[in-house]
């Protein structure tokens, strides 16, 4: 077992990889949490991640569209369709890419940090 670090598991996570081990995959499905682990047998469903890697997300692509969307805009000055065509669907799969493993990267720091799920309290 290795030393829990917020780099190993943002490391793990950002590569879709089990925390605990590193070997096997942390989500399936796009975006479902595979518990346990296929390898190690980690309950990696006790780390919350359910609204912060959209944030991430977001703002991750925000600062790779936005600039690259001004300096294009600036220096072409392409027609609205043109840009519609090129930083639509580029927003789109950048999005894609980035979300299962913003969300593996949560999970990750989650990990390494010791942040768990809280068991509901009932009355």
């Amino acid at each position: 077992m290795t030393q829990k670090s917020i780099w190993t598991g943002l490391r793990r996570g950002l590569a879709i990889r089990c925390p605990v081990c590193g070997q096997g995959r942390v989500l399936y499905n796009f975006l479902k949490v595979r518990t346990p682990c296929e390898v190690c047998g980690a309950d990696n469903s006790v780390y919350p991640s359910d609204d912060f890697p959209p944030y991430l997300t977001i703002f991750a692509v925000g600062h790779i569209i936005i600039p690259l969307f001004l300096l294009v805009d600036r220096a072409y000055a392409p027609p609205i369709w043109v840009g519609c065509a090129i930083w639509l669907p580029l927003t789109l799969i950048l999005c894609l890419l980035l979300l299962p493993r913003m969300k593996g990267a949560t999970i990750g720091f989650c990990w390494a940090a010791g942040i768990e799920r809280q068991a509901p309290v009932s009355y």
